[in-house]
C-alpha cells in the first residue's frame, strides 16, 4: 500500500487534462491506493475529493491577510481539508499575524507544507525555474516557525529542492538538513526526486540509476531517520523528466526495502498518516498491518 502525498489534478474536464483516472492508470499498478491532493484552488479540489475516494485529503493555500482566520474556519469544516501550503516568499518577511494564524492552524490539527524555502531550490520545468527559489531568510523563517510552534507539523517538500548530481551531499545542504532535523516537528517529503537531477540535458529524461540518488537518500536517512521521511510523486510535474510514477517509485522502493519492512511501511504510508491525519475511504487504504 502506498499513499502518494504530492500530486496535482489540472484541467480535469479537458482532453489533455490530468484527472484521477489518468493518475490511477499509472499509479495503481505500483500499489498506490490513495493520495493527498496538492492544489491551490481549495474549493474545486475539495469538491473533487468529495466524489473521488482515491483522495484522502486536500492541502491548499490560504492567502495571507485579515481573512485568514475566516477562511481557515470555513475550510476546516470539511474533514478532507488537511492543511495549507505556502511558498518561501509567503513567509520570508512574516507579518505579525503569521505565528498566531499558524498557531490556529495547529490547534485545528492541520499541517503546514512549505515549498521553495531552502536557498537555491532546484527542479521543475524550465518555466518554473524563474519562480522564487528560496532564500536564507525564508529558510530561517521556516526554522523559526517550527521552533516557535512545536505543536505544528511542518513539511518541507521535494527534499527541500536540493540539486542532485550523483555526488555526496554538499556541506551546505548537510548543514541545512541538520538544522531542520534538530526540530522534531519538521518532516521531509521525498517527492519529485528525479526532478532534482542536474546532469540531464534539455529534453533528456532524468537518469534512473539507483546509485545516482543513493547518496542523497543516505544523507536524508542518516539525518532524519525512518519516522520523518515520506513519499510523494509530484505527478504530473514529474513527467517532464520522464518519471511516470513507476520510475520514481522504483528508486525509493529499493532504498527503503533495504531498510526493512517496517521502515518501508512508514515511508510509503504510516508517516503520512501521522502528518496529514488522513482517514481511509476505501478498503485498499486500510492495510492488514494497521
Amino acid at each position: 500500500m502506498i499513499i502518494d502525498t504530492h500530486q496535482h489534478f489540472w484541467n480535469i474536464d479537458q482532453p489533455r487534462g490530468h484527472n484521477p483516472d489518468d493518475f490511477r492508470l499509472l499509479a495503481a499498478a505500483e500499489g498506490v491506493t490513495g493520495c493527498v491532493l496538492r492544489l491551490s484552488e481549495k474549493e474545486g479540489a475539495l469538491a473533487l475529493a468529495e466524489v473521488e475516494p482515491l483522495i484522502v485529503g486536500v492541502c491548499g493555500a490560504i492567502e495571507r491577510g485579515p481573512d485568514f482566520a475566516a477562511e481557515l474556519d470555513k475550510l476546516s469544516a470539511n474533514p478532507l481539508f488537511r492543511g495549507i501550503c505556502y511558498m518561501g516568499r509567503d513567509i520570508e518577511k512574516p507579518d505579525p499575524a503569521l505565528l498566531p494564524d499558524l498557531e490556529n492552524l495547529a490547534a485545528r490539527d492541520r499541517q503546514l507544507d512549505l515549498l521553495r524555502v531552502c536557498p537555491g531550490f532546484f527542479g521543475g520545468p524550465a518555466a518554473m525555474q524563474a519562480l522564487y527559489r528560496g532564500t536564507a531568510q525564508s529558510f530561517e523563517s521556516t526554522l523559526n516557525i517550527a521552533r516557535s510552534l512545536p505543536q505544528l507539523r511542518v513539511v518541507v517538500e521535494h527534499i527541500g529542492g536540493m540539486a542532485i548530481d550523483g555526488q555526496p551531499v554538499t556541506p551546505e545542504w548537510q548543514e541545512m538538513f541538520k538544522r531542520m532535523a534538530a526540530l522534531p516537528n519538521i518532516w521531509i517529503k521525498v517527492s519529485g526526486l528525479m526532478g532534482r537531477d542536474t546532469t540531464r540535458r534539455p529534453g533528456e529524461r532524468a537518469t534512473e540509476a539507483y546509485s545516482f540518488y543513493q547518496p542523497t537518500l543516505d544523507a536524508l536517512w542518516n539525518t532524519f531517520g525512518e519516522d520523518r521521511l515520506f513519499y510523494g510523486s509530484d505527478w504530473p510535474v514529474c513527467q517532464h523528466v520522464g518519471d511516470d510514477i513507476a520510475r520514481g517509485i522504483r528508486i525509493v522502493r529499493r532504498f527503503f526495502s533495504d531498510k526493512g519492512e517496517n521502515a518501508s511501511r512508514k515511508f510509503f504510508w504510516k508517516n503520512s498518516k501521522d502528518i496529514y491525519k488522513w482517514e481511509p475511504r476505501l478498503p485498499s487504504q486500510r492495510p492488514a498491518q494497521w
